[in-house]
């Protein structure tokens, strides 16, 4: 599975650990934060232009946990994914 955005080596690392259910769920989110970087919730503290946010996943089939992206965006250069962790909160 390829990871539709540019990751920080520790995302990556992060990434290949996540079931195969929890990367499904995963890599929806990033196409979604692809689509519409703004659509986490905003880290406060950030200095613009970079944001950082996260968003949190639906459940995967195969965990009984959600994953929660931590990424920046920058206008004009994109998203980079900072880590993955695995959150047991229900949405």
């Amino acid at each position: 599975m390829t990871v539709p955005l540019e990751e920080s080596e520790p995302a990556k690392h992060s990434f290949a650990q996540l079931s195969p259910g929890e990367q499904a769920v995963a890599a929806a989110a990033l196409d979604r934060i692809r689509q519409d970087p703004r659509i986490g919730d905003e880290i406060p503290g950030w200095r613009e232009p970079m944001i950082e946010y996260t968003y949190t996943t639906c459940l995967a089939p195969d965990s009984a946990e959600a994953v929660t992206l931590v990424y920046q965006y920058t206008p004009g250069f994109g998203v980079t994914v900072v880590y993955y962790f695995r959150d047991p909160l229900l949405l």
